[in-house]
């Protein structure tokens, strides 16, 4: 199929005046277009004029339980219809809301009550025990309203007076959410970000999404709002204008059907779940014309799986590079380059979008020229105030005007930028720099293998050798020799690992990335 047109707007076509903050959205909505949908969860819809009634009243409640701006108020719950009232609430008032990840364990979810100064929490009735365990550990905890149930966070708000005019909106430095980082090195730390950071990544986001201002658009929460590119793309949405759909779970024919059925616009999906909607007997015959952009969610997508969701979905796909310290997604490569003839472009994350710069330097801080791999650093008016309470993690990570992501990556000659790795699990063999991500994007073609994780461990000739470490499919055990013999026309062959070792799974944290940190004490003393 031909790739699509990009199709941008300016950011000055999008910006609006009127929603210089987050608890702009729903009141600038409301008065313009107050019976439009905003909000659509299990059959439960919010007008803009009831979101924004919403917003106010949970303000207005907020305050009455003591809280006041600059406040920390927690959220803990999968999906639901209560997030979004809940942060534009807490905006309202000038609070911070602290969205917590549902997968963590109690003690876990105790060090950020703790570590956040949150004074109440909103907590979905699954994870109320939870709660109550990690309240020993954070002794400011005062308040937890359950967000499901008749006694939710709705009946909770729905006594309180819309908030009074006189209470003066916070202002675009303030800081609106404070996300917590997957912690894949000790315990996470909590991203202070504004609400002019969270407006501008909206207005970037829009920027290549200009079908999210039709009149009947619609976005779908499917990834958990706790994750900064979630939350970011339902505001995206509601910043325009359009319907926020909110999926608390679902399987793929259900996602699907939902896709046809409500005509959602764009929707972000991980690759995993692609390959098994298109394999769906019922997927042709859906009307999918409405479907503008699905963003591939995850580490990207193998050629022959974007081929056949091209011809069968027949929408735009794209996906993106960024982090929660800098909200969200700084490059794109849209459906003009996010095709499966696009050769290595589909391999790369786009390029920077809005007014962001992006860099590649050395370990002597100097700009490497392109093709040369070193560390990604970014320049962006939407990076984050700090990390809470981390004054001297604050300073490493931003540095001369620029946030230092410790990624590594590598621009080609047209600005594509390609993320190769993490700086600081780059193993050094013989002098050579790898990135164990090369090796794996490799190994995983094997047809024998369900997923591996490369590491570097400790070699007396070389300082380090690679040890891939393989999670088997099922009934296969394949021999290193045959790996080996794969990856030799595929590969330098200072990039081909040294040693194999089978495992039944890999050590990750709550967000499911692999610790490879852990791997590494874990296979110290390996030997094959």
């Amino acid at each position: 199929m031909p790739a699509p047109q990009d199709r941008r707007r300016t950011l000055d076509e999008i910006a609006d005046p009127d929603i210089p903050t987050l608890a702009h959205i729903p009141s600038a909505h409301a008065k313009r277009s107050p019976d439009r949908i905003a909000t659509l969860y299990e059959g439960n819809r919010l007008t803009f004029r009831e979101l924004d009634a919403c917003a106010s009243r949970i303000a207005s409640a907020l305050k009455a339980a003591g809280v006041r701006p600059g406040g920390r108020v927690a959220f803990l719950d999968k999906n639901s219809d209560a997030f979004y009232p809940i942060l534009f609430g807490a905006s309202r008032l000038g609070a911070t809301l602290v969205p917590v990840n549902f997968r963590l364990a109690p003690k876990e979810v105790a060090y950020i009550l703790k570590d956040s100064a949150a004074e109440m929490i909103f907590a979905g009735g699954e994870y109320l025990d939870i709660v109550e365990t990690a309240r020993a550990e954070a002794p400011g905890l005062r308040t937890v309203v359950q967000t499901d149930g008749s006694e939710g966070v709705f009946a909770w708000a729905g006594q309180a007076d819309e908030l009074a005019a006189t209470v003066p909106y916070p202002e675009p430095d303030d800081t609106a959410v404070q996300m917590y980082t997957s912690g894949t090195t000790g315990n996470p730390k909590g991203v202070e970000l504004t609400h002019y950071a969270m407006i501008r990544a909206a207005i970037e986001g829009l920027s290549v999404w200009p079908a999210m201002f039709r009149p009947d658009a619609a976005v779908l929460a499917t990834m958990p709002l706790f994750h900064i590119a979630a939350c970011n793309l339902g505001l995206a949405g509601l910043y325009a204008g359009a319907r926020a759909e909110i999926l608390r779970s679902g399987t793929p024919s259900e996602i699907i059907h939902l896709i046809a059925e409500h005509r959602i616009t764009v929707a972000p999906l991980p690759a995993a779940l692609i390959h098994d909607i298109i394999k769906l007997p019922e997927v042709t015959l859906l009307d999918l014309t409405h479907f503008d952009t699905l963003l591939i969610a995850g580490s990207g997508i193998p050629v022959e799986l974007l081929r056949e969701a091209q011809r069968i979905l027949k929408c735009g796909f794209a996906l993106s590079y960024g982090m929660t310290e800098c909200c969200g997604g700084l490059t794109y490569l849209g459906p003009a380059d996010c095709t499966y003839d696009a050769g290595d472009k589909l391999k790369s994350a786009g390029k920077p979008i809005g007014v962001s710069v992006l860099k590649i330097v050395g370990p002597d801080g100097k700009e490497l020229p392109v093709r040369q791999t070193g560390e990604i650093l970014c320049r962006t008016d939407r990076v984050m105030k700090g990390y809470w309470n981390r004054p001297e993690a604050t300073e490493e990570a931003l540095r001369d005007d620029w946030y230092h992501s410790g990624d590594a990556g590598y621009f080609d000659k047209e600005g594509f930028l390609y993320v190769v790795d993490r700086i600081k699990d780059m193993v050094i063999s013989g002098g050579e720099n790898i990135y164990p991500v090369e090796v794996e994007n490799e190994l995983i073609q094997h047809p024998d293998i369900d997923d591996v994780a490369v590491i570097g461990i400790p070699d007396a000739k070389w300082g380090e050798s690679l040890l891939a470490c393989i999670i088997p499919r099922a009934g296969a055990r394949p021999e290193p020799a045959d790996l080996e013999a794969f990856l030799r026309p595929r590969l330098a062959g200072y990039k081909i690992p040294r040693k194999y070792t089978f495992v039944d799974s890999f050590p990750r944290n709550a967000t499911g990335k692999v610790l490879k940190r852990q791997m590494r004490l874990d296979f110290a003393d390996y030997s094959a």
